[in-house]
């Protein structure tokens, strides 16, 4: 008796190639579907979610141990200007070079996490900033106190004395 028609085989390699490619074209009209929404829609910028995302980006790369940026963009200051750039302000024009190298994986993170296309950065260099340096222990607990007083406190409750 002659065999007609496709064996189970066969069949199950057709069924498994068709779900592929439905499950390929649902998966691109999706990606299609995002980007026409990333790029008709651009959320606004503003203070708060710059800020929140700056610090997701902080946390970004230190986890990627570029501690020197970190130390840089930790330190650095920011303006929201009216047209949605932010003015980022560093202590001199050798972080400025560090932040241009850095821009490559800046700029797209910090698009992304806005939801802006259109966002960009501007570098300000301002030579009059200074770090406070603390080299004795008492200077040492007074930047950790501007940062949280209760940790006064919390020597005085201990009765604590600094060395």
């Amino acid at each position: 008796m002659p065999k007609t028609g496709l064996s189970s085989i066969e069949k199950l390699k057709q069924q498994i190639t068709l779900n592929k490619k439905q499950e390929a074209d649902k998966q691109e009209e999706t990606n299609a579907q995002e980007i026409t929404l990333v790029k008709d829609e651009d959320a606004p910028v503003t203070e708060e979610t710059f800020g929140r995302v700056w610090s997701n980006y902080l946390l970004h790369i230190e986890a990627e141990k570029k501690m020197s940026l970190w130390v840089i963009f930790r330190n650095a200051t920011w303006e929201l200007q009216n047209d949605g750039t932010v003015v980022i302000i560093l202590a001199s024009q050798h972080e400025s070079e560090m932040f241009e190298e850095e821009r490559i994986n800046a700029i797209p993170f910090l698009r992304k996490n806005l939801r802006n296309t259109n966002f960009d950065i501007s570098i300000k260099v301002n030579s009059s900033v200074s770090y406070k340096r603390a080299f004795t222990a008492d200077e040492k607990f007074e930047l950790m106190v501007e940062s949280n007083p209760l940790l006064n406190d919390l020597r005085k409750l201990l009765a604590l004395d600094l060395e």
